[in-house]
């Protein structure tokens, strides 16, 4: 089951996005270190199954993980975030994303895509961007289980900037492998489950 926010207006999804970077930007932008220390643990068994090359990390904001894959040797790698916190990380959206030629990646990677309000148009514009046998590698971890009352009120809510919720992260998955993908691996670490997975051309 996934489930859509309705923000009203798209400015006012693309201001939702912008809660934290608002209140908490020297923060967070600080947090970048321990952040960076985070990703390199979690994302150490990726690199196999990536294409040598660069990254673009979706939804980055401070930068952290294009850190932790410049450190395994992804060199080049970039941030695109609505609100970014650091210099490699530039304003960008990613369901349009015309800064960027296409097939100008190796790899796709976000573990927030639960802040995408169109993951039909990002899936289009990621298949775009990626260069033959590039690869997009999606982190998610579960979200539970909502009855009826509780789904609506989380649609409703004007307090959180979560665009899609879903119950199990595989459903995600499965919604991602039926705008164009399909499984390249997949494996579970912690909270995370990890897809790697590249478009039908």
């Amino acid at each position: 089951m996934i489930l859509r926010r309705d923000f009203g207006s798209y400015e006012a999804y693309v201001h939702a996005q912008g809660g934290k970077a608002r209140g908490r930007g020297p923060e967070l932008a600080a947090s970048r270190p321990a952040q960076t220390k985070g990703f390199v643990a979690v994302l150490r068994e990726a690199p196999p199954h990536l294409k040598p090359g660069r990254v673009l990390c979706l939804g980055a904001r401070t930068g952290a993980e294009v850190d932790a894959f410049q450190r395994y040797g992804f060199k080049g790698s970039v941030g695109i975030d609505l609100h970014p916190l650091a210099k490699d990380v530039q304003v960008g959206d990613w369901h349009s994303m015309p800064e960027f030629p296409d097939g100008s990646f190796d790899n796709v990677y976000s573990n927030s895509f639960d802040h995408c309000l169109y993951p039909e148009k990002a899936c289009a514009e990621i298949t775009r961007i990626l260069s033959p046998g590039g690869r997009f590698y999606l982190m998610a971890s579960d979200k539970g289980l909502k009855d009826d009352e509780r789904a609506a009120k989380w649609q409703e809510s004007k307090k959180h900037n979560e665009a899609i919720y879903w119950q199990r992260a595989e459903e995600l998955r499965d919604l991602v492998l039926g705008l164009g993908f399909r499984m390249k691996k997949q494996w579970k670490g912690g909270v995370w489950t990890h897809f790697v997975m590249e478009p039908k051309r």
